[in-house]
């Protein structure tokens, strides 16, 4: 039976088909889930309820406030809450001892056996490397959010056109556009719903997002709410000027990215080279380390290196 070459083509037809549905089922159920939770609040109002959830919401990602208001705290706090995390500051100070301990058996096993400078590279990386990640996931989430903005405002100007007050056109891009933007226009509308002012609400939204452009569009409502005019129209200019403003960024990023790639690997290559030696031959460093000088030059080339990158990052990162 098992012999038979059309039986044993219909079950590798039926296993196949068997997988792709389960694939799709499967990246069906995320979307959903993510479609559900696109607005965060609504998970913290199943659970706390109404009054509670604005709070906790703030300051699960760093934030806090009252009457209407929101402090950011420090830089970190700042920018813990800009990448959209929620980090509390037990985890944060599990992460640095982590990595901390990671970066002193890093710099004993590959860099050096000096005890003193693998403790002082460990406190380094262990302090260094959240930064670096929290600001690649700050910059991540803006970009993200900046192209979502002004398919964001065609909504709103949809709605606009179409009669809806400008509160209800908020809540709609809140249930109409995925993270990072649907989360905190749901936040925004639900701030509008707990009695904020519509102004210092749009600037706590800026506290929390980082987006230049989302400053244009609070700007055009504000003077809006202030002088009259159609907002309709302020808006769908604004979102097209944002469009622009997009394209341009990415033709002067293609312009210097010569530059910008040069920086890297000039930054890098001395740092290859060492552990190439190093790894070559093992004892090639031991004269500098045994003189006495090492930690020294180590740290009098690392300086010259980072001023080098920094310089040359300055030449090629423009403002716009």
């Amino acid at each position: 039976m098992l012999n038979n070459p059309y039986l044993i083509y219909g079950l590798v037809f039926a296993a196949a088909l068997l997988a792709v549905d389960t694939v799709f089922r499967w990246l069906g159920s995320k979307r959903r889930t993510k479609t559900q939770m696109v607005n965060r609040l609504e998970g913290l109002k199943q659970e706390k309820g109404l009054n509670q959830a604005y709070g906790d919401l703030l300051k699960s990602r760093g934030l806090s406030g009252r009457d209407g208001t929101q402090t950011l705290g420090g830089w970190l706090n700042q920018l813990i809450g800009q990448s959209g995390k929620e980090i509390s500051g037990l985890s944060q100070a599990l992460w640095v001892m982590a990595l901390s301990l990671i970066g002193f058996l890093l710099a004993l096993a590959v860099i050096t056996p000096k005890l003193l400078f693998a403790v002082i590279f460990g406190v380094v990386f262990g302090v260094g490397m959240p930064i670096f990640i929290l600001i690649f996931l700050r910059r991540s989430r803006i970009k993200a959010f900046t192209h979502q903005l002004a398919p964001a405002i065609d909504i709103i100007v949809r709605s606009l056109s179409a009669g809806h007050p400008l509160s209800t056109s908020i809540a709609l891009v809140a249930t109409e556009m995925a993270d990072p933007i649907g989360s905190e226009f749901g936040l925004l509308s639900d701030q509008l719903t707990f009695g904020s002012e519509l102004d210092q609400a749009l600037l706590n939204m800026y506290d929390r997002v980082g987006v230049d452009e989302l400053n244009m569009v609070i700007v055009s409502i504000s003077v809006q709410r202030g002088t009259g005019g159609n907002l309709a129209e302020i808006l769908e200019n604004l979102a097209k000027m944002i469009r622009d403003r997009i394209m341009v960024r990415a033709k002067i990023k293609a312009i210097s990215a010569e530059g910008r790639f040069t920086a890297w690997i000039m930054m890098l290559f001395p740092f290859g080279l060492f552990f190439m030696l190093n790894f070559m031959v093992p004892t090639y460093f031991d004269l500098v380390w045994e003189s006495g000088y090492g930690t020294l030059i180590v740290g009098v080339c690392l300086t010259m290196i980072f001023f080098g990158m920094f310089i040359i990052r300055k030449l090629v990162n423009f403002d716009f």
